[in-house]
C-alpha cells in the first residue's frame, strides 16, 4: 500500500512545461489542477519506478480501491482526501471513470511493456493521457462533447511526443514505445535502440526519426486546431492545454533538428523559450500551423 504522508504534495517543478501550462490557469482552478496532476504523477509512475510487477500491481490495486473509496466519501491518502471537498468553480471533479482509466492503464503497462502496432498504441494512449487531458478540461470548466473530444485527443499528441522525447533515456531503462510495426517499416531493429553504439545511429535512423516527429506533430496539430475552433469561452478555459500543446510541438521540432542526440541524451526547451511560447499562447500570437 503507497505510504500516506502528512505533507502536502510538492508544488510542480518550476521551468517545467506544467508549470507555464499552469500558470496560464485562473488561479482560483490551479489547487485542483495540481491535486489531479499530482495524483496522475503518483500513479503513472508506479510501472517505470517499481521493479516487482507483484509489488506494482498490489499498488495499482490498491489506488483502484482508493478511488471506488474516495468518491463514496471515505478517502484515505492526502491526494485524494481534496476529492471530498468541493472544487472551485467553474471546475469540477473529473467523473470517477476517468481516475479509474488512469490506473486501468498503468496496469495494462505491466502486461505490455512493447506495442506490436500503432492501432494498440493509440487506443492506450487515448484511454490513458487522453483521459488524463480530458479530466484535466473539465478541472477548466469545459463540458461540450467537441471540447472533451479534443482534449482527449491532445493526450495522444502528448503520448507521442513524451515517447519521442525520451527515446534514448528510455531505451536505456529497457522500454521501447515505438511500435514493432513501425521499427519493421523502417528496418530499425529493437536492439539497435536499446542498446546504440556511442556515437552511431541506425543506419535508417533518420527516417524512422521523421515518421515520429510528423505523427506526433499531426496529432498535436490537429488537437490545437480544434481548440482553436471552440467557441470563445471553452477555447480561453482550455487554455493551459493549448500551452502544452505548443511547447511539445516546439521540443519535438528541437529534436528533429538536432538527429540521433535524442538516442544518447534528454533535449530540453530552455525554461526561458518556454515561457516566451506560453507567453504567445496566452497572448493569440501563436499558430501551431504555421510552425
Amino acid at each position: 500500500m503507497p505510504q500516506t504522508p502528512n505533507a502536502p504534495p510538492p508544488l510542480i517543478r518550476p521551468g517545467s512545461s506544467l508549470y507555464y501550462a499552469m500558470q496560464s490557469a485562473p488561479m482560483a482552478l490551479r489547487p485542483a489542477l495540481q491535486v489531479w496532476v499530482h495524483w496522475w504523477h503518483e500513479v503513472s509512475a508506479i510501472p517505470l519506478t517499481v521493479n516487482d510487477p507483484g509489488v506494482a500491481q498490489t499498488k495499482l490495486a490498491w489506488w483502484h480501491q482508493e478511488v471506488l473509496n474516495s468518491f463514496d466519501g471515505k478517502p484515505a491518502h492526502p491526494l485524494t482526501k481534496p476529492l471530498a471537498k468541493s472544487a472551485p468553480a467553474p471546475g469540477q471533479w473529473p467523473p470517477k471513470d476517468l481516475w479509474l482509466a488512469q490506473v486501468d492503464g498503468m496496469q495494462a503497462l505491466l502486461q505490455q511493456t512493447r506495442w506490436l502496432d500503432e492501432v494498440s498504441q493509440k487506443k492506450h494512449a487515448l484511454a490513458s493521457t487522453g483521459a488524463a487531458c480530458e479530466a484535466a478540461a473539465h478541472l477548466l470548466g469545459a463540458r461540450s462533447p467537441a471540447a472533451l473530444s479534443a482534449a482527449r485527443e491532445l493526450g495522444l499528441g502528448l503520448r507521442q511526443a513524451h515517447h519521442l522525447s525520451r527515446l534514448g533515456q528510455d531505451a536505456r531503462l529497457g522500454w521501447l514505445h515505438t511500435p514493432v510495426s513501425i521499427l519493421q517499416q523502417h528496418d530499425v531493429k529493437a536492439h539497435e535502440l536499446l542498446r546504440p553504439s556511442p556515437g552511431q545511429a541506425p543506419a535508417h535512423w533518420p527516417a524512422l526519426l521523421t515518421y515520429l516527429h510528423a505523427q506526433a506533430r499531426q496529432n498535436l496539430t490537429a488537437s490545437w486546431k480544434a481548440i482553436a475552433q471552440l467557441p470563445r469561452a471553452e477555447r480561453q478555459a482550455l487554455r493551459p492545454l493549448a500551452v502544452l500543446a505548443a511547447l511539445q510541438i516546439a521540443l519535438i521540432d528541437e529534436i528533429a533538428a538536432q538527429g540521433e542526440r535524442v538516442l544518447h541524451e534528454r533535449i530540453m526547451l530552455t525554461p526561458l523559450r518556454k515561457w516566451w511560447i506560453a507567453t504567445q499562447v496566452r497572448w493569440g500570437w501563436f499558430s501551431a500551423a504555421e510552425r
